[in-house]
C-alpha cells in the first residue's frame, strides 16, 4: 500500500486564512497530487515486475496474487490488494546501486538452483533489496491450543501505546481470533481499511514500534501435529514459511498459500502450550531467524526466582505485561509498578528481538543479511543432500564386490572346463566313423557324405557341453542381478567371433536366407492362414534353411551361431572342394585312360603295354594327387573349426567377465552431476558477493 500522504501544517493555515474549503476536497486532491507524481515512475516498471513470481506460492489451488494495478486515481487507492506490500515481489521496484549485483546473482541463483533453493524466501530476499529501507516481516506463529490467542495477546501488548488510551484496533486484534484467518499488522491509520481477503487479515496499526522499526507483523497459528515425522529442516522452513490455508472450495479441497517471513516468533501458552513447544527441536543455530516465547506466569522482580525461570530463557508472561499496560493507563502514578511488572514479564527482550540489531549507514539490514545467510546455507545443505542421496542409492544398487568375485571364479574355472571339451570331444568327433566316411577312396562313391559328416562334427562334437555350462552360468549371473536377458542374449563386443571369413556376414538370425536352386527345392506358395499360424510358418522356415527362428535363449548365443555360420560357410567350401578335387581326378584319369587308348588304337595293339603304362600312370597320378590334396584338406578343417571354438570360447569368456565386472553398477548422471556444480558455483558466487556487500 503506497503510504498515507502527509497534509502540510503550512497548506492548512492557508486554508484557514482565505476561504472556506471542504476538508475531504482538499484531502482528495492532495491525494490525487502525490498520486500522479508516483504514477508515471511506476508504470515504467509495471511490465517487468509483473513477470516476476509473486511470493505467495499456491500449492493446491491456482491462486495468485498480484499487487495494485495501475489504474485512475480515487480515494480507495490504499485498500487495493490486501497482501501487497513494500516487500511483494510483483511491486515495481529500483534496485539500490550497492545491491544491485548482489540482487541480479539472486535473480540468476533463482535460475540455476530452483530445485535447491526455497524460492518464495529467495524471492522475499530479493525484493528487500529493492529499497533502501526494507519492511521487515515478522511472524508471530500460535503454537498449541491457546496458541493464535496468546500471539495476539502478545502482538497487543507489543504494539500497544501505553501513553495512550485503548485503541479500537486493539480490540479487533484480539477478536480476530474467532475469524480462524491469518492477521498481518501494518503501521498505518486505524481507519485506513483494506480489501477483505480469504486467506488474511490486513489490520492498520498506528504504533510508534512499527514506525520506528520498519516491521509488519503476520499473526498466524503453526500446526505441529506432523512434527515427529519431518526433518527439522522441514519444520525449519513450515515456521519461515507459513502456509496459510485458504477456504474450503466446492469440492472440498483446501488449498495453501506460502508466505515467507524474515523471522518468526513461535508462541506457546499453559501446559498444553508447553507441551508442543516441548516436542519442537532447539534451534539455537538459528536464534536470529527463529526464536519461541512460552507464556507462564512469573514472579514480581521483588520475589525469590525459581530455577525453572532462570534457566528458561524463552519464558514470557504475557498476562503481567497486558496487566501492566492496562495499569499504567488507568493512571500515570503506577509507572513504577508498571516499570516493574513490564521488566519482569521479559517482553523488553522480545521487542529488541523483533526489532533486530540497527544497521550501520550503507550496510545491509541484519534481518535482510541473516535471510539471505539462511537462503544461501539451506541451498548448500539441499544440494549436498541430494548429493548424498543420490549416491547412497547408487551404491545401494551396486552389486557387492564379494558376489562378482565367486562368480569371476566361476567363469574361469567353466573356461578351462570348456577348452577341454573342445579338446576332448572334438577329437573324439574326429576319429568317429561318421568322419571316417569321408576318406579320399570314399569319395568316388560318397561325395554327398562330406557335408553330412561334417555337420555332424560340428552338431554334436563341437562345444555341445560348453553351451550347456553356459547356460547355467548366465542364470547364475541374472539371478545376481548383473546382467539382463537381453544383454545377456548379446554377443558382446566382438560381434564377428573372430571366424575366418565372417567379416562380410551379419550373424542374426533375420539375415540368414539361403539361396537354393529352383531345380532342387522349387519355392512352394505361402497361403495368409500359414502366415498367421506362427508354429507353421517357423517350420517352414527350419525346412527350408536349417534354421531354427524360434530359438532365443536367455544366455550368449555366440556359441550357436559360430556353429550356424560354420555349417553355412565353412561346410558348404568344404563340400566344394571335396567335388572339385573328386572332378579332377577324374578328368585326369579319364583324360590319362584315352590318351592310351587312343595310342592302342593308333598302334593297332602294337604298343599295348605303353598304352596301359600310359593310362596306369594318369590313374595313379590323379588318385595319388586326391590323396594328398584331400588329406589337406581334412587336416586343414579339423584345424579351422578347432582355432574356431578357440577363438568363440575366449569372446565368450570376454564377454562373461566384461558382465561380471561392469554390469549391476549404478551410476550418476552426467545431468545430475552438471546441476550440482552448477547449483553450488551459482550459490557461491552470491555468497562471494554478499560478503562485498556487507
Amino acid at each position: 500500500m503506497p503510504p498515507r500522504p502527509i497534509v502540510r501544517k503550512s497548506l492548512l493555515d492557508t486554508v484557514n486564512t482565505e476561504s472556506y474549503t471542504c476538508p475531504s476536497c482538499f484531502i482528495r486532491a492532495e491525494i490525487r497530487t502525490s498520486f500522479s507524481t508516483r504514477a508515471a515512475h511506476c508504470i515504467g516498471q509495471t511490465r517487468r515486475a509483473e513477470r516476476r513470481n509473486g511470493e505467495l506460492e499456491h500449492r493446491s489451488t491456482n491462486v495468485q496474487l498480484n499487487g495494485p494495478q495501475i489504474s485512475r486515481p480515487r480515494r480507495q487507492y490504499s485498500s487495493q490488494g490486501s497482501l501487497a506490500s513494500t516487500t511483494a515481489i510483483n511491486a515495481p521496484t529500483t534496485v539500490p546501486p550497492r545491491y544491485r549485483e548482489l540482487h541480479q546473482r539472486l535473480l540468476a541463483l533463482q535460475e540455476e538452483a530452483s530445485t535447491y533453493v526455497n524460492l518464495s524466501r529467495l524471492q522475499l530476499a530479493a525484493r528487500s533489496l529493492e529499497s533502501e529501507e526494507p519492511i521487515t516481516r515478522v511472524a508471530l506463529l500460535g503454537l498449541g491450543q491457546n496458541g493464535a490467542n496468546a500471539a495476539r495477546k502478545l502482538a497487543r501488548a507489543l504494539l500497544s501505546d501505553p501513553l495512550g488510551e485503548e485503541q479500537a484496533w486493539e480490540q479487533d486484534l484480539l477478536q480476530s481470533v474467532k475469524d480462524g484467518r491469518s492477521l498481518l499488522l501494518r503501521y498505518g491509520d486505524s481507519e485506513d481499511t483494506a480489501q477483505a481477503s480469504p486467506l488474511v487479515q490486513t489490520l492498520h496499526v498506528p504504533s510508534p514500534f512499527l514506525r520506528r522499526h520498519n516491521v509488519e507483523i503476520l499473526v498466524a497459528s503453526l500446526n505441529t501435529a506432523s512434527a515427529d515425522r519431518i526433518t527439522d529442516a522441514e519444520l525449519e522452513e513450515a515456521i519461515l514459511v507459513p502456509s496459510l490455508t485458504t477456504p474450503s472450495s466446492a469440492g472440498g479441497r483446501v488449498g495453501f498459500v506460502r508466505y515467507p517471513v524474515h523471522k518468526a516468533l513461535v508462541v506457546a501458552e499453559g501446559i498444553t502450550g508447553a507441551v508442543s513447544y516441548g516436542r519442537l527441536p532447539r534451534f539455537i543455530d538459528k536464534a536470529e531467524l527463529i526464536t519461541a516465547a512460552l507464556s507462564l506466569p512469573l514472579r514480581p522482580s521483588s520475589a525469590k526466582t525459581s530455577a525453572e525461570e532462570e534457566t528458561t530463557d524463552n519464558v514470557v508472561d504475557i498476562d503481567l505485561a497486558t496487566h501492566a499496560l492496562d495499569l499504567f493507563r488507568a493512571s500515570n502514578a503506577n509507572g513504577a509498578q508498571f516499570s516493574d511488572e513490564w521488566q519482569t514479564s521479559r517482553l523488553p527482550a522480545l521487542s529488541k528481538w523483533i526489532a533486530g540489531a540497527e544497521a550501520r549507514e550503507e550496510e545491509l539490514r541484519p534481518a535482510v543479511r541473516g535471510l539471505l545467510d539462511s537462503v544461501f546455507l539451506n541451498a548448500s545443505a539441499s544440494i549436498e543432500g541430494a548429493e548424498s542421496e543420490q549416491s547412497t542409492v547408487v551404491a545401494n544398487s551396486t552389486i557387492p564386490e564379494a558376489n562378482r568375485s565367486k562368480l569371476d571364479a566361476l567363469i574361469s574355472h567353466f573356461s578351462a572346463d570348456w577348452h577341454r571339451d573342445l579338446q576332448d570331444n572334438l577329437g573324439a568327433g574326429l576319429q568317429s566313423r561318421s568322419w571316417r566316411r569321408t576318406a579320399w577312396w570314399r569319395l568316388i562313391w560318397r561325395i554327398d557324405d562330406v557335408s553330412v559328416s561334417a555337420a555332424d562334427i560340428l552338431r554334436l562334437s563341437w562345444l555341445t557341453e560348453a553351451e550347456q555350462t553356459m547356460a547355467f552360468i548366465s542364470g547364475r549371473i541374472e539371478e545376481a542381478g548383473l546382467a539382463t536377458s537381453d544383454e545377456l542374449r548379446e554377443a558382446g563386443p566382438a560381434s564377428r567371433y573372430a571366424i575366418e571369413g565372417a567379416d562380410h556376414i551379419e550373424y542374426t538370425l533375420s539375415s540368414w536366407e539361403p539361396k537354393r536352386a529352383a531345380i532342387i527345392a522349387p519355392p512352394k506358395e505361402m497361403y495368409a492362414a500359414e502366415l498367421l499360424q506362427q508354429d507353421v510358418l517357423v517350420a517352414r522356415v527350419k525346412e527350408e534353411s536349417g534354421i531354427n527362428a524360434a530359438f532365443n535363449p536367455p544366455w550368449p548365443r555366440t556359441i550357436h551361431l559360430a556353429r550356424q555360420q560354420m555349417l553355412h560357410t565353412l561346410v558348404p567350401a568344404f563340400h566344394r572342394r571335396a567335388q572339385t578335387l573328386l572332378l579332377s581326378t577324374l578328368s585326369t584319369a579319364g583324360g590319362a585312360s584315352a590318351l592310351g587308348a587312343w595310342i592302342y588304337l593308333a598302334t593297332a595293339g602294337s604298343a599295348v603295354q605303353g598304352a596301359g603304362a600310359l593310362a596306369a600312370l594318369g590313374i595313379v597320378w590323379s588318385l595319388r594327387r586326391l590323396q594328398t590334396l584331400w588329406g589337406k584338406e581334412r587336416d586343414d578343417f579339423a584345424i579351422t573349426v578347432k582355432e574356431n571354438g578357440r577363438r568363440v570360447l575366449a569372446e565368450v569368456e570376454r564377454h562373461l567377465h566384461r558382465l561380471v565386472k561392469e554390469g549391476g553398477r549404478a551410476s550418476i548422471r552426467p545431468e545430475d552431476t552438471q546441476s550440482w556444480q552448477q547449483a553450488r558455483a551459482a550459490v557461491q558466487s552470491c555468497r562471494k558477493v554478499l560478503e562485498k556487500a556487507r
